[in-house]
């Protein structure tokens, strides 16, 4: 069996405030402890359950939080920044299934810890084809075009809640409850981690039940910037790409991957 895993930073067990998710920030280093260890946890979970094959996706900003000397050595690690178009390193067909660890709730959710959706500098929020979507929504898109399904989310329950709206029938896993944007009641790390492999057990379990998330095209993707300027950046041939307003901008395409790398 093989799993790909992608880790984000907001929902790893521990972690709530900007110190602790900033390079060069006073708590980031401990925040990179906390997120390895979690990595490892459902890796080693993973090879429990039988896993052959794992690769595990820094996919929190720069794209290099893991401390590499503390990873698991079962696993292969994408590490640093790569484009939409290569959003999933190592991602084909083969794979058996998706996790989506430690992610966090789309721009706006209510007492979310650190909503947002790809970037909270660069726009309010964003639709697809006339309904809002996240990062969980995303991410299970471009896994779907592979035809693997995302089996196990986790982060606070405000996440989990989007997830199973938006996939329906996984495993989720909060590790927190928010109780607002930098606050949480969470649960301690040890206890998490060992919750965690428990949950991505019964996730490699209910894999055959879980289906490929996918959306049929053509795409329109809507952008709701934070500042004018922000729209003034942004080129438009009033075809594919189109301002509307002050703040709003639509992206066309058939092709999702195409759509997704225009619009970041």
């Amino acid at each position: 069996m093989k799993f790909y895993v992608s880790a984000d930073m907001e929902g790893i067990s521990g972690i709530m405030l900007p110190d602790q998710l900033l390079r060069g920030a006073p708590l980031y280093e401990e925040a990179r402890h906390l997120l390895t260890m979690e990595v490892n946890a459902v890796t080693e979970a993973l090879v429990e359950a039988g896993a052959t094959q794992i690769i595990v996706k820094d996919a929190h900003g720069s794209g290099f939080n893991f401390i590499p000397e503390l990873l698991h050595p079962a696993a292969d690690y994408v590490m640093g920044a790569t484009r939409v178009e290569q959003r999933f390193p190592g991602l084909d067909s083969s794979f058996d299934g998706a996790f989506l660890l430690g992610y966090h709730a789309m721009n706006g959710t209510r007492e979310a810890v650190r909503d947002h959706t790809m970037t909270s500098q660069g726009w309010q929020s964003i639709q697809l084809n006339g309904r809002m979507i996240g990062e969980i929504g995303l991410d299970a898109l471009i896994f779907g075009l592979y035809g693997v399904p995302v089996c196990l989310v986790s982060g606070d329950d405000k996440t989990c809640s989007e997830a199973e709206d938006e996939l329906g029938d996984i495993v989720v896993y909060a590790t927190k409850t928010a109780t607002g944007r930098h606050s949480a009641i969470i649960k301690p790390p040890l206890r998490s981690r060992l919750e965690l492999k428990d949950a991505v057990k019964q996730a490699v379990q209910h894999t055959a039940f879980c289906k490929p998330y996918s959306l049929p095209g053509p795409y329109e993707l809507m952008m709701r910037f934070l500042h004018t300027e922000q729209a003034d950046a942004r080129r438009y041939d009033n075809v594919n790409a189109q301002r509307m307003d002050g703040l709003t901008a639509v992206y066309r395409s058939e092709n999702l991957i195409d759509l997704l790398a225009a619009a970041f």
